[in-house]
């Protein structure tokens, strides 16, 4: 009988415990990013198709990616527009260019292979407003199937091919229009 009431204490102990310890499991769904006239809403980020992280924690790495790309449009884009222009962006998904890949052990982390068969992809809606009047909006998909088969800079910047990405679909799309 003392065996049975020390059993259901500690089982008592560890589900209450538990209880109190148990975190909210919800990632924070959308992150907005900004860089002068630039506005992105990263939307349900944790549905996005590749944005996994080789080393380190998934959400830092999120936040790092997301600041850089926002960084890298907004250098653009706060050239070419006018003090009352704004571009606000909501990326629905994100896919990487290669794919992640596990070491089994060989190193502490898992790796990214970039190869042609993994494309880098964007898609996103996107409104340019001036005054608060709509400019131009629309709908993107943006993939580059031949993203290995362009010279490459050798270079340090991250995430260069999603870059590219955003910076010629505002070459192509947003600059004609201002």
């Amino acid at each position: 009988m003392k065996h049975l009431l020390v059993t259901a204490i500690i089982a008592a102990t560890l589900t209450i415990s538990g209880c109190a310890q148990k975190q909210d499991d919800t990632v924070p769904q959308d992150l907005l990013t900004n860089d002068g006239n630039v506005n992105i809403l990263w939307q349900n980020p944790s549905d996005y198709s590749d944005v996994e992280a080789t080393t380190g924690v998934q959400s830092k790495f999120e936040e790092y990616l997301f600041t850089e790309l926002t960084d890298e449009l907004g250098k653009l884009a706060n050239k070419h527009l006018a003090k009352d222009q704004q571009l606000d962006l909501t990326v629905t998904n994100v896919d990487l260019a290669g794919d992640v890949q596990p070491t089994f052990g060989a190193a502490p982390d898992d790796v990214r292979i970039v190869t042609d068969l993994y494309p880098p992809k964007i898609r996103f809606d996107y409104v340019l407003t001036q005054n608060g009047k709509v400019i131009k909006s629309g709908s993107e998909k943006l993939n580059n199937m031949a993203f290995l088969m362009e010279i490459q800079p050798i270079s340090n910047d991250p995430f260069p091919h999603e870059r590219e990405l955003l910076t010629n679909w505002f070459k192509k799309t947003i600059m004609p229009a201002l």
